[in-house]
């Protein structure tokens, strides 16, 4: 299967502004034999967040973000359909979601690192995996819960 990826082409430096050019748009072959608890997900959405930035960076400034290296694929939050599976816990047709998403537009994952996606949640929205319902949602959630601390009637 031929597919496209999206990669790092060269780095913005610490404090540049990144554009197009740093970023390559690159085709190749995806080998569609699975193993088993594998499967491959078509691409929906993916997710542009700020931790992005210093990933850019030939040293994140942290200890658990890891920068991306030069021609690798980027990868954060993403949203897509499972078309094929070897995975006992996902079936062909569901939508999934992980903060691990490959920036191509399918992409071979293990089942164990998917999360189906409740479609009552969002009302038909995938995106708001993305966002509200997300990662940058649940970030919200605990920095007014647990910094603000805001509590009911308050």
């Amino acid at each position: 299967m031929h597919i496209q990826r999206v990669v790092l082409n060269s780095r913005p430096g610490k404090n540049g502004e990144p554009t197009p050019e740093h970023f390559r748009l690159e085709e190749t072959s995806l080998v569609s034999d699975l193993n088993d608890g594998e499967v491959i997900v078509r691409t929906l959405y993916l997710s542009v967040d700020p931790y992005m930035r210093c990933r850019l960076n030939e040293d994140s400034g942290s200890d658990y973000l890891a920068p991306w290296q030069l021609s690798e694929c980027l990868d954060g939050g993403g949203v897509g359909v499972v078309e094929t599976s070897h995975c006992s816990t996902c079936s062909e047709g569901d939508v999934v979601t992980s903060f691990n998403w490959p920036w191509q537009t399918h992409a071979i994952m293990k089942g164990s690192g998917l999360q189906k996606v409740d479609l009552q949640l969002t009302d038909g929205h995938l995106s708001y995996f993305l966002g509200a319902v997300g990662m940058p949602g649940v970030t919200a959630l605990l920095g007014v819960r647990e910094k603000g601390h805001v509590t009911k009637g308050a």
